[in-house]
């Protein structure tokens, strides 16, 4: 039996249509899903994809360079500062793309821990973010909660469905 640092690491890709979708749905259903349900203002697609993108990828910079690019897109439609999601977003990447070399992440729940774990750290990075530069407003501990338990139960969804479409390298 091969020893962890040992065993074969799979890699997968996506054709090109496929990552523009994504991204590109993420987007769209970020800024336009909170004008019809209030609720969605927890949802975070843009961070999820990323998430799963580095997670299959398994590269620190590639990781990075697409947390990057998704926080910018979403700065660029959001009323915030540009890079303030592109900072947390390209920490989330990193973090997602790390944590895919060392770890056995094949399993769905190791997944989903990892989720968790890179909303919350997104979340309070956000908020840190927003402290230094805008307003000092008081961290809500249930709407981090609820942000971490909604997002994890659609990390299950939107995991699953892009598992579907990836390709072996």
């Amino acid at each position: 039996m091969p020893s962890p640092a040992e065993r074969p690491i799979a890699v997968y890709k996506f054709h090109p249509v496929v990552w523009g979708l994504s991204f590109f749905a993420a987007l769209l259903l970020q800024a336009f899903l909170p004008l019809v349900i209030p609720l969605a203002r927890l949802f975070d697609f843009p961070l999820l994809v990323t998430i799963y993108f580095s997670l299959v990828r398994r590269n620190r910079i590639f990781g990075t360079l697409v947390g990057t690019v998704a926080g910018l897109l979403q700065d660029a439609l959001s009323h915030g500062y540009l890079g303030m999601f592109g900072m947390a977003k390209a920490l989330a990447g990193y973090i997602a793309a790390w944590a895919s070399v060392k770890f056995d992440l094949e399993q769905m729940l190791a997944r989903l821990l990892l989720a968790a774990s890179l909303v919350l750290i997104h979340n309070l990075m956000m908020f840190a973010l927003r402290f230094l530069l805008i307003e000092s407003a008081p961290l809500e501990p249930l709407d981090l909660a609820s942000a971490v338990l909604v997002n994890t139960a659609l990390a299950v969804l939107l995991f699953s469905a892009l598992d579907r479409l990836r390709e072996p390298t």
